[in-house]
């Protein structure tokens, strides 16, 4: 059992090294490129889209269950 979580904590250590040297690297295209800005301002646009979807959709929701109470 020991040696499963020990292989577990370094196969996720090896899989967040990873993830960090890629980043990097994604970054520095980015900013080599003069990208970075565009790439930022649409993770921003997305994330605003969705946090507005998820308002409508507990509104509309609200809406329903006050229906379903009231009868």
């Amino acid at each position: 059992m020991k040696s499963k979580i020990t292989a577990i904590y370094g196969l996720l250590s090896l899989m967040f090294c990873s993830t960090v040297a890629a980043q990097n690297t994604a970054d520095d295209f980015f900013r080599s490129t003069g990208k970075l800005n565009t790439v930022l301002g649409v993770v921003v646009i997305l994330f605003v889209i969705l946090i507005i979807f998820l308002i409508r959709l507990d509104r509309k929701l609200s809406k329903l269950e006050k229906n379903l109470d009231n009868e």
